[in-house]
């Protein structure tokens, strides 16, 4: 059973491999939107607390609905991750999420935003609980505010040809090395 919490709004941070301007097709033939937010923990810590609340709120769902049940609940891998002074939030979403500026003006078609840009994120958390994955909380993204932009430029700037090096045994394959 979902537990669906009103919308949320980020701190500004930098955004990983995001796909916001065409879906990731690599597990899904439909394609999923997504971006990690990377944001300092002191900027985290809100996002930290409703993710755990609707955690919580979850378990004890479970417990009510089964209160004989003193074992261990399993529990879903969580939308984020600690490292030191850095957290990183996943976010997902089957539609295509709003993007707009620094001015709240939505983004150009032709403008695709890359790794490194700083945004902040409107997400709805949805809590979950399903006995292949467990009891967990999923982080549905809505839209994004880019408050400074990277896009990308042809991967190949700045190389030239080159001559190449052939080497006549490259693996220095010996006969009956292998």
């Amino acid at each position: 059973m979902n537990t669906k919490q009103k919308m949320e709004l980020t701190s500004f941070g930098e955004a990983l491999y995001p796909y916001l301007n065409k879906p990731d097709t690599e597990y899904s033939a439909e394609g999923i939107y997504q971006v990690k937010l990377k944001l300092s923990r002191a900027d985290a810590e809100k996002d930290i607390k409703v993710i755990n609340d609707i955690i919580s709120q979850e378990v004890a769902k479970e417990h009510k609905a089964k209160p004989g049940n003193t074992g261990l609940l399993k529990r879903a891998p969580l939308p984020y991750a600690i490292d030191g002074d850095v957290v990183t939030f996943k976010f997902k979403t089957k539609f295509k999420p709003t993007l707009i500026d620094h001015n709240a003006k939505a983004l150009p078609e032709d403008v695709t935003v890359w790794g490194g840009s700083i945004m902040r994120i409107n997400y709805t958390p949805s809590g979950y609980n399903v006995s292949s994955t467990g009891i967990g909380c999923s982080l549905r993204l809505v839209s994004c505010q880019i408050k400074q932009l990277v896009e990308g430029s042809n991967a190949t700037q700045g190389m030239e040809a080159v001559e190449p090096v052939v080497a006549d045994n490259p693996l220095n394959i010996t006969e009956g090395s292998y």
